[in-house]
């Protein structure tokens, strides 16, 4: 929240720890951490976070709620560290209260009934917030081709409105310092003492599957008028395949053996996507638009061919379920390059068409 002279009039008490996580899986031990770490570290919405870095045993309450929010748990983390320096007696003068320094009205809205003093309460809201925010500010993010993780930030410190006004992050000295700070700290502190990430699933035999199992095939590649209600993209040129499930979402696997180089929750256009490259390194294949905290994977992963990364869906520049399915030529040098989807940097796209018919799968 937007605040000035944030004031601790009561040290941090001690709070009984809330066990338990849900949704995330436990990675494996690698690099330079120590078993302790490792068995720490844990990968939220494809990124890993160490929970051991979170005082008073809150790391748990930290991830439950980045899987609701659909964010990192290592910016979370850091968000919260900003806000009140981990004191859930914090208060400023303008009224924010905890942990997370909810002012009365925000708290009224995403506490559920509950005591902002209360670490768990706080933390749970925290994330119900930022999701909401999240949503809120994801047309902006499309519009301009930003982060829509930034936009949430920065949409907590100055206001939903003040984001949407200026199509961005506000030129709020104080707003653009928050954020840069949060991202900073995120990346330093409460992922960079994880082991590296990266396990085997599934036997890697060189086979082929079909991205979406049991899906239509709705559109091809090339030129085609932009869908009603979602944004003009690429100049009304589609750079991939589309297939949609009858009935229910499917599961949206990969086509290949290949690494996982982007696993990223509710991103710009391409809402949570995933990408990876073939062993080979000779192709790049990405999957768009699946459902908001249905990732299975995360980066540096290598998975076999019909593995599920995760639930078709319709978030980011969708006009409904489906799967958007593309593939481009090589391995981009810097991964990151891809940061605001779809263009990965250096790799050219390419159709997908026959590429899969001449594999079998179409």
């Amino acid at each position: 929240m937007r605040k000035t002279g944030l004031f601790l009039l009561i040290p941090a008490l001690p709070i009984m720890v809330v066990i338990g996580l849900v949704g995330v899986a436990l990675i494996s031990v690698g690099g330079n951490a120590t078993p302790a770490q490792a068995a720490a570290c844990v990968s939220v919405n494809g990124a890993s976070f160490n929970e051991k870095e979170v005082p008073n045993g809150w790391g748990s309450l930290v991830s439950k709620a980045a899987g609701v929010a659909g964010i990192p748990a290592s910016v979370l983390a850091a968000q919260l560290e900003a806000e009140s320096n981990w004191n859930p007696r914090a208060t400023s003068p303008v009224g924010a209260a905890g942990l997370a320094q909810f002012m009365p009205g925000t708290w009224a809205s995403y506490g559920d009934g509950g005591d902002v003093t209360n670490p768990a309460h706080a933390i749970a809201a925290q994330g119900r917030y930022m999701g909401a925010l999240m949503k809120e500010l994801l047309p902006v993010a499309n519009s301009g081709g930003q982060d829509v993780i930034r936009l949430a930030l920065a949409g907590y410190n100055a206001g939903p409105g003040a984001v949407q006004s200026f199509k961005g992050i506000p030129p709020y000295a104080e707003t653009r310092a928050y954020v840069d700070k949060i991202m900073s700290t995120a990346q330093t502190k409460y992922g960079n003492s994880c082991p590296a990430s990266g396990i085997e699933i599934g036997a890697l035999t060189g086979k082929w599957s079909h991205p979406l199992p049991g899906s239509t095939f709705t559109s091809g590649y090339g030129p085609r008028p932009t869908p009603p209600g979602t944004q003009v993209i690429g100049g009304n040129f589609h750079y991939g395949i589309d297939f949609s499930t009858p009935g229910a979402a499917g599961p949206v696997v990969a086509v290949m053996d290949m690494k996982i180089v982007i696993a990223h929750e509710m991103q710009s256009s391409s809402g949570t996507w995933v990408a990876g490259v073939s062993l080979d390194g000779k192709l790049t294949a990405t999957y768009s638009h699946m459902e908001q905290g249905s990732l299975r994977v995360k980066e540096g992963d290598t998975v076999s061919a019909g593995t599920p990364l995760g639930t078709e869906g319709a978030t980011g520049n969708a006009a409904g379920r489906h799967l958007h399915f593309e593939m481009y030529d090589g391995a981009p040098v810097d991964p990151r390059l891809g940061g605001v989807d779809p263009k990965l940097g250096e790799v050219k796209p390419i159709d997908p068409t026959p590429i899969l018919k001449g594999k079998g799968v179409l």
